[in-house]
């Protein structure tokens, strides 16, 4: 299924486009009030972020489309400014640090499986990053 490009801003990072925006959610989302989406063009991942996140529980979620597979990574940096807003510098920045090598997973689902070790956590993150942030389609 498409996604609408209506009210949608695009960037490119690593030869791969996202749309993204920001919306104001309460009770229905990982984050409550207003958080970043930022949706693969291929729609193959996305990527959630709240805005004005408690500095000491600050975290990130890099999911595939459908769920299966998705990964809380703590302690990202602040993405938005000192004013709570983010620009698209700050979105590119965003979907940098999700590729890095090192990450903290908080939580990390794997189909069914939300039991995993540290090693199977670090497993799935690298192959979410290799299969969907690295590749150009």
């Amino acid at each position: 299924m498409a996604i609408s490009k209506k009210n949608k801003n695009r960037v490119t990072v690593g030869g791969k486009e996202y749309l993204w925006w920001v919306f104001d959610e309460y009770d229905q989302t990982t984050f409550d009030g207003i958080q970043i989406k930022a949706v693969c063009s291929d729609q193959t991942h996305f990527i959630k972020y709240g805005l004005q996140q408690e500095e000491d529980d600050r975290k990130l979620v890099l999911a595939l489309k459908d769920y299966i597979q998705l990964v809380f990574l703590s302690s990202p940096p602040k993405f938005e400014d000192s004013k709570g807003i983010i620009t698209k510098s700050g979105i590119i920045r965003m979907i940098e640090w999700c590729k890095q090598d090192i990450h903290q997973i908080q939580y990390a689902l794997n189909g069914n499986n939300n039991n995993l070790n540290e090693t199977e956590k670090q497993v799935l993150l690298k192959e979410i990053q290799k299969n969907n942030l690295n590749k150009n389609h």
